[in-house]
């Protein structure tokens, strides 16, 4: 059911509505985090909604805990390297911000465009507006079905490392890495301090890769290949057997993995296996973005979506019917925008809140301005390595469709073969696809099957479209209790005003409504 107020109406309402402060921010990791210091720091209140239970995001999670536990955690900390611990300072500083409302456990379920931000803290849910939010929700590993790939022990790089920080657990038994991206490095190289030695890192790049992106190395991202290439000698030196040019990776098992199984250099190579750790890449987490209607632009080279934004991340509307109207009041900042690591997301939340205090107080535009100047140098250096690794690294597990038999859908566990069918019976675009097979209906939202879905709708066609769009998003992006919708809190009663159902599937043969 698409929910579409009469815009007109809901602009006036919404002027009428006091802002509950001057920025929403979305996450605190790294972007977040440097936005919100940005921003308090020049007296603006802003609220900062974290899903996890502390700052850090991903790349420092669960640091603080890890830190206060010294020394019982002084191992895990060496161990997990300069990269996690740099993290310490920035948390610091993001703590002893006055003007920083940091609300922990809270779950984003929607967003719109005019600075409406729908939250969920246990059973407790409601709306918070603001004159500007900032999107900092970070990335996700490029999701890459192949056979197997849904068996227990069958985990990605950035899951192992959730439990290798928050967990404090490490993996036993015999380990394969497989895929591709520095991740894969640090994490082999995180493992061998913890005392875990892999049985093999399976690489699907390849030496060729690398000297095609020798032309893309900038002096700015020398440090950054450096600490990879350390990475690499360090595996090397311990004797870690590693493989490149892998493909047809296949994990085989009745209740768990117990095997995998792939080809290099033209031979099948099967071995033992207690845990397979893949990872194909990062790409941005569009979800927000695409359920506050903005607009996305297909990236060809790694087939992923990313959102359309200005260099300070001003964000745009995609076109067609909206549920808000006026200007967009929404910034994406870190890797939710263009990957990059923390180093960047960090400059980047700076960038992206001087172009937000620019607009807040137009009196002081011209220091703003020129301030916004330096860190716009500071996010073009930090991101300097970005071309290199897109070449030296490109998608491997997913560079290849699934066959009929590997599950898409996860959540509804529909194979590529059940989608193959459906769309040769008619289903021409992607609602269509979840109207007759609940294909990204489930708790996922279609975050982990919308690329290959995507993808296999212009297998079938010889007209592949440029820019394929993902599933129509809609609210809720998270599962929200019957209770807490019963009694949101800050409801805007035109939120709720219901004015066409276009989006429900009448035959396999639908219309162009459905796209």
């Amino acid at each position: 059911m698409n929910t579409l107020a009469n815009p007109a109406t809901l602009g006036e309402e919404r002027d009428r509505l006091a802002p509950d402060a001057d920025v929403i921010v979305i996450g605190a990791g790294p972007a977040g985090m440097s936005a919100a210091v940005e921003l308090a720091s020049a007296g603006r209140n802003v609220i900062v909604l974290d899903l996890q239970p502390a700052p850090g995001g991903q790349i420092y999670r669960a640091l603080e805990a890890n830190l206060e536990a010294r020394p019982s955690t002084d191992g895990l900390l060496v161990a997990l390297g300069s990269t996690y611990n740099a993290g310490r300072t920035l948390i610091q500083k993001f703590r002893a911000t006055p003007g920083i409302d940091y609300r922990p456990d809270t779950t984003v379920w929607d967003l719109r465009a005019d600075g409406t931000v729908g939250w969920l803290k246990d059973e407790a849910a409601g709306y918070l507006r603001a004159r500007h939010v900032v999107v900092a929700n970070g990335a996700m590993e490029r999701p890459a079905p192949f056979p197997g790939w849904t068996l227990p022990g069958v985990m990605t790089a950035g899951a192992v490392q959730t439990l290798i920080k928050a967990g404090r657990l490490k993996p036993e038994g015999r380990i394969v890495l497989a895929g591709t991206g520095p991740l894969i490095f640090l994490l082999a190289d995180q493992l061998r301090r913890l005392g875990v030695r892999p049985a093999l890192i399976a690489r699907t790049d390849q030496l060729k890769d690398k000297f095609h992106a020798l032309p893309h190395i900038r002096p700015a991202a020398i440090p950054a290949l450096l600490k990879g290439l350390g990475w690499l000698s360090r595996l090397r030196l311990a004797g870690i057997p590693m493989r490149t040019g892998v493909s047809n990776l296949r994990a085989r098992g009745v209740n768990r993995v117990e095997s995998v199984s792939m080809t290099i250099a033209g031979r099948e190579l099967e071995l033992p296996c207690d845990l397979l750790v893949v990872h194909d890449g990062i790409v941005p987490s569009i979800d927000l973005a695409h359920c506050a209607g903005l607009a996305l632009e297909w990236q060809q080279a790694d087939a992923s979506w990313r959102p359309k934004t200005s260099q300070d991340g001003q964000a745009q509307m995609a076109p067609g019917p909206s549920l808000t109207s006026g200007a967009c009041r929404i910034h994406i900042s870190g890797d939710a925008r263009r990957i990059g690591g923390a180093d960047a997301a960090i400059a980047h939340g700076r960038h992206a809140a001087k172009a937000i205090l620019a607009e807040l107080n137009r009196a002081s535009a011209k220091p703003v301005t020129r301030a916004a100047g330096q860190t716009a140098i500071a996010v073009q250096r930090t991101m300097a390595g970005r071309p290199f690794i897109d070449v030296a690294f490109p998608p491997g597990l997913a560079n290849q469709l699934p066959d009929d038999a590997t599950i898409v859908c996860r959540c509804e566990e529909i194979t590529a073969g059940s989608l193959r069918e459906c769309i040769r019976g008619g289903a021409a675009d992607m609602n269509l696809l979840r109207g007759l097979l609940r294909c990204g209906m489930g708790p996922c939202q279609g975050r982990s099957c919308a690329v290959t879905v995507a993808r296999l709708l212009a297998e079938a066609t010889t007209q592949t479209p440029t820019s394929p769009a993902p599933f129509r998003a809609r609210p809720p992006l998270r599962p929200l209790p019957l209770g807490a919708l019963a009694n949101l809190t800050g409801l805007d009663p035109e939120l709720a005003e219901v004015v066409s159902l276009d989006d429900k599937p009448q035959t396999a043969g639908g219309s162009a409504d459905h796209a």
